[in-house]
């Protein structure tokens, strides 16, 4: 049992996690419930959009990769506010690039920071969400993501709401750039600043053959092929959602851009009520 004094920490370390996905989920739909009216003003083309989305993929799939050896060398109290600030300073480039310089170049490196910094804060708050999860006893990471999609209902509800207020994409980005950092860091505060405790010091370190050996040994279990294409459906149909769904309703039934906002707020609903039952369904039925 927790320590009076170490409970409270440890409740505020879960609270703390909590905001953090809701953060990332913000984001998201922040640039996903815009996507009509960045399409509008520099333009472009679906195809251009879509190439917008890949440079985006491919930025994350960096910051996932890159986001373990960052976590294993700072810990993740640092590793977490370094990538909200990326991905926020990514936010902010998207809407300096729509209006200010009219720049696809710019929405461009705008979507490639904001991937990046998605990408390695994804890592880092399930890490986390596992330990808490483990310390707590409780199937409790479905919750977290719940959390994440709580904030792209805000995202989308707050993109909706910036389209009726006539709010250029700069201003709303502006302001959700801030709320990002400010929020993160108050949220990263209440991290604990601990370094993994399988990393250990230098002088005590396995032989890189061995370490590499052991790293490698995941792609020999089976399981991890099966849980993989569980998570490429998955990613697939939420993705798309995220990318696509704003401008379909939009542009494909021709409903304007408050519609597609709002669509997208109702598909998050969706996935955050699954998501809050998701915990206590594992726990009564098992997870497979």
């Amino acid at each position: 049992m927790l320590h009076s004094t170490d409970r409270r920490a440890f409740v505020r370390w879960r609270a703390a996690i909590f905001v953090v996905f809701a953060l990332s989920g913000l984001s998201i739909a922040t640039w996903a419930s815009r996507v009509p009216a960045i399409k509008a003003a520099l333009g472009i083309s679906q195809l251009e959009i879509g190439l917008l989305l890949l440079g985006a993929g491919i930025a994350s799939v960096a910051g996932l990769s890159l986001a373990p050896i960052v976590f294993t060398r700072i810990g993740a109290r640092r590793t977490i506010i370094a990538a909200i600030a990326v991905f926020a300073t990514g936010v902010l480039v998207i809407g300096v690039g729509t209006d200010l310089v009219h720049s696809y170049a710019v929405v461009l490196a705008g979507l490639v920071l904001f991937g990046l910094g998605n990408g390695a804060v994804d890592v880092t708050m399930n890490v986390e969400g596992a330990a808490i999860e483990k310390q707590q006893g409780t199937t409790i990471l479905p919750l977290f993501h719940a959390f994440f999609s709580f904030g792209t209902v805000i995202g989308a509800s707050l993109g909706a709401l910036a389209v009726a207020l006539g709010f250029d994409v700069f201003t709303h980005a502006a302001v959700i750039a801030v709320t990002l950092v400010v929020a993160g860091l108050i949220a990263a505060s209440q991290v604990p600043a601990h370094i993994p405790a399988d990393a250990a010091p230098a002088t005590e370190r396995t032989p890189w053959r061995e370490r590499l050996r052991i790293s490698l040994s995941a792609w020999r279990e089976p399981r991890t092929y099966a849980i993989g294409v569980v998570m490429l459906g998955m990613a697939f149909a939420e993705g798309g959602a995220n990318d696509w769904l704003a401008l379909s309703v939009s542009e494909g039934h021709r409903q304007g851009e408050a519609a597609g906002a709002i669509g997208l707020a109702v598909f998050s609903v969706s996935m955050t009520a699954a998501r809050v039952l998701g915990g206590p369904l594992v726990d009564r039925i098992g997870r497979v």
